[in-house]
This record gives structure tokens, C-alpha cells and sequence, in this order.
């Protein structure tokens, strides 16, 4: 399985791909272009993070950096640390939404949000070229571990929550963070908004006890539960805590798709603006949108993109389909708890139970496909498909801002080759479901023959 590099970190699967070297020379590029400043450092519970995290603190500390060592913690809170803490930058270790034998370094700027392009084009080129910063014996970096970082996240989050709405509501609420790294944060979290909480999965492991990307089939077990637990809301979460499904009251796995829906629904309601999303999330959020007077701007698929583009645009939400939300006036990163504190002050503002919150939305059917390939493959799938364009637009409208996504009057198909796993992702969503899935599946075989 090979690496996925990217201007903001680098990902794969460990001992085969993602090796103590890869590694080490990643961090001493990160070093180098932090030119030994202050790096916040961060990881999740997976079993290869001590390892990687040794391999970190060494390469930075060659390169002469102050590394403020938060030990295990959830990606978000980490980025939302940054500049408080005045660093130059941070690491987070954790593979995310992906399975077990994957773990990833994820750098973060000054800003807090996932490294710019022009910057990580800069860590790039130090680390191809082996080009590291080396301090003598004499300028070594220092390590110092921190705890005093949870409180002050927390009461920043709370100024930007009805939390006395929240509180007023006694939710009963389910929380399933995979045993990652959200896992010893989710009871002061309850005690800040003041809900009951009923922990799933909840127990730090490197054992992911369920597939760690939040989406319907994730959330199984929780929606085997919650009614019997009157429970009003359950959310199933990443290992890093950046991405979020949920479960209603009546035990309905929702879409992941819908959890930046329901959030830009009562976000847009309270105050205008524009959203930012990438080109492959629901139609869902252009007709929220519409309905509210605001605009929407497409990017390519991915944090640092979504977040570049809502600063640019001065937007007041961003998200991705995949389960996430970043709110720029709380910080630049898709944050897990923002999201579950925003769902939660929408159904206390409305009084609405979550499963009313959805049937509110604008719905489509939304099927995506994984078709399992290497880069070189990925990328020869894709311009396979764009020689056959025509056939294929049937007088759709084209858009090639990441891969290729072709509209119609009733729906759209999306096709990328993913930055962050072996694969070539194929989505479709359509007004009636058979039209999605005979789209996706049409695509599918097309690409597989030709593989």
C-alpha cells in the first residue's frame, strides 16, 4: 500500500508504506520550515501512535523546535490550540477514518488550520530533497507535556453555543468515539453543555471496535440501543473526532451526509452569509442555501481546501459530506464537538426532536461507491472516463474542479481518485434512488472493465 502525500501531511498504512524513516524525515521537513519555532503536538490511541510519535518528537527536536507535547488528543482541539498557545504550527498523529493499520501526520499552520499550499509545497521540497534543518549538540529542541489545554477549549466553545438552551433541554445523549482520541474529553463536554451521556466505544484502544468512518452501517449498534436507553440523539464519531453521523430518538442511522445539512440549516437561519463545501456533497446544501439567501461556494474535496476557501470568502460555515463542519468564528478546523454542540442547540432552540430536524431538509438519495485501486490506476480510471465524456454528460453540465462531476436536471456523478486512501470514489445522488444507484453502478462497471 503506498503513501499518500499531500501540502498537509502524509498518510498510509504502517511498517509497509508509512516506516520510522517516511516518517523522520517528514517531521525534520516540518522542522525546517518551522525553523525550530514552537510545534504543538498531538496523537490518537491507535497502536502505531507511540511509535510515530517517538519518531516526531526526535526529528523535531533535531531541528531545534519547542515542542509542547499534548499527549493523546483530538485533532481539533489541537488546531484550536495554535494560536493561544503562539506556535508555529502543529502535528497531529492519527489515522482518522481509516481502519486500523493506517495512521497519517497531519501538519497545521500558524493559523491552526491544516498547512496552506505554498507552505507544505515548502515541506515537500525539504523533504524530497533530505534537506533538514540539524542543530548541534549545543541547539537541540526542548519537549515540555502540557494538560492545561482542555478548559480553555472548552469555554471558547461554550461562547459560541446556547448553552443554557442545551442545558434547559436534559437531552439523554449516545457518543460513540471508536476509542480514539475523543474518548476521555466527552464527559467534561457533557458537564459543560449539561446532558446525560451514555459513552459507546468510549474506552481509549488501538482496537477499533467498528469502522471508523461515521456513516449509516458505522452507527448499527448505537441504532440497536437508543430507543430502549430514550435516548434523543446518538453521534458516532472518527478516532481523530473531525467527522460526525448521527442516530435519531426512533433508532435511524442519518446519512453523514445530512450532519453539515442540519448545521447550515440552523446556522443559516440565525444569520446569513455564505457556506463553503466541496463538489461532491449533497445538493441539500445548495438548496438550503437558496432557501436562505445565501450562496455557495465549491471547492476540491478536502479540509484544508473548504477552510482556505471560507477564509477567503469570508463564509460563515464550511463543510464536507463526509461528516464535517468547521465555524470560522470559532476556529479553522472540522471540529466534532462544535458539530454535536450545534446539533444539539438546534433541537433545544426548536424544540424539534433530531428526527424532525431532518425531515426538514431537502432530501435526495445519495449512493457512493469505492472501487479499490492504486494511484497510477486511479488516475488512468479517471482520464478513461473523461475520453468518454460525451456519452457520458448526456447534455449534463460538466465540472472538473476536483476529478470530474457531471450535473443533471435531477441529480449529479462525481468521480475522484481520493487523496487519502487506495481508492477511486464514485458518488451519485439523484431525486429517486434506483436513478443514483443505476448511475454509480453504470460508472462502476465502466471503470472496472477497463482496469
Amino acid at each position: 500500500m503506498g503513501l499518500r502525500i499531500s501540502s498537509f501531511g502524509v498518510r498510509g498504512y504502517v511498517g509497509e508504506a508509512l516506516t520510522p524513516k517516511v516518517i523522520m524525515d517528514f517531521a525534520s521537513a516540518f522542522g525546517t520550515f518551522a525553523e525550530g519555532g514552537r510545534i504543538l503536538l498531538g496523537r490518537d490511541t491507535r497502536y502505531s501512535s507511540p511509535m510515530i510519535h517517538a519518531a516526531v518528537v526526535s526529528s523535531l527536536l533535531s531541528t531545534g523546535c519547542e515542542i509542547l507535547d499534548f499527549g493523546i488528543c483530538p485533532t481539533p482541539i489541537l488546531q484550536y490550540s495554535v494560536l493561544p498557545r503562539k506556535a508555529a504550527g502543529a502535528v497531529s498523529i492519527s489515522g482518522g477514518h481509516n481502519g486500523m493499520g493506517w495512521n497519517a501526520l497531519t501538519l497545521i499552520g500558524a493559523d491552526g488550520a491544516f498547512l496552506e499550499p505554498m507552505g507544505g509545497e515548502n515541506v515537500l521540497d525539504s523533504f524530497h530533497a533530505g534537506d533538514f534543518l540539524k542543530q548541534d549538540w549545543q541547539h537541540m529542541g526542548s519537549i515540555r507535556e502540557v494538560t492545561d489545554f482542555v478548559e480553555p477549549y472548552f469555554e471558547a466553545l461554550e461562547g459560541h453555543l446556547n448553552v443554557q438552551a442545551i442545558r434547559k433541554a436534559n437531552f439523554i445523549v449516545l457518543i460513540d468515539p471508536v476509542g480514539g482520541a475523543g474518548c476521555d474529553y466527552l464527559e467534561p463536554f457533557a458537564r459543560r453543555l449539561g446532558f446525560r451521556l451514555v459513552p459507546i466505544n468510549a474506552q481509549p484502544s488501538g482496537y477499533l471496535a467498528r469502522e471508523a468512518e461515521p456513516r449509516p452501517r458505522s452507527a448499527l449498534q448505537m441504532a440497536s440501543i437508543i430507543r430502549q436507553l430514550k435516548g434523543d440523539i446518538g453521534f458516532v464519531l472518527s478516532s481523530d473526532m473531525g467527522r460526525l453521523s448521527m442516530v435519531t430518538e426512533i433508532g435511524e442511522p442519518a446519512s453523514e451526509e445530512h450532519s453539515f445539512a442540519v448545521i447550515a440549516n440552523h446556522v443559516l437561519g440565525k444569520k446569513g452569509g455564505t457556506l463553503v463545501t466541496n463538489c461532491c456533497t449533497t445538493r441539500t446544501i445548495d438548496d438550503i442555501a437558496a432557501l436562505k439567501k445565501g450562496r455557495v461556494v465549491k471547492t476540491p474535496v478536502g479540509q484544508a481546501y473548504v477552510v482556505s476557501a471560507l477564509m477567503d470568502e469570508q463564509g460563515v460555515l464550511g463543510g464536507e459530506g463526509s461528516g464535517s463542519v468547521a465555524l470560522p468564528e470559532f476556529s479553522r478546523a472540522f471540529d466534532g464537538f462544535l458539530m454535536m454542540g450545534l446539533i444539539l442547540e438546534a433541537m433545544a432552540e426548536s424544540g424539534n426532536r433530531v428526527s424532525d430536524l431532518l425531515k426538514a431538509l431537502p432530501r435526495y438519495h445519495i449512493v457512493k461507491r469505492k472501487i479499490l485501486c492504486g494511484s497510477r490506476k486511479a488516475y488512468h480510471a479517471l482520464e478513461y472516463v473523461m475520453s468518454h465524456l460525451q456519452e457520458l454528460s448526456g447534455g449534463g453540465i460538466v465540472d472538473r474542479t476536483d476529478g470530474l462531476r457531471i450535473d443533471w436536471k435531477d441529480g449529479w456523478i462525481h468521480i475522484r481518485p481520493s487523496r487519502t486512501e487506495q481508492i477511486v470514489r464514485v458518488i451519485s445522488e439523484a431525486t429517486k434512488r434506483a436513478k443514483a444507484e443505476q448511475r454509480a453502478d453504470d460508472l462502476v462497471r465502466m471503470i472496472e472493465q477497463e482496469m
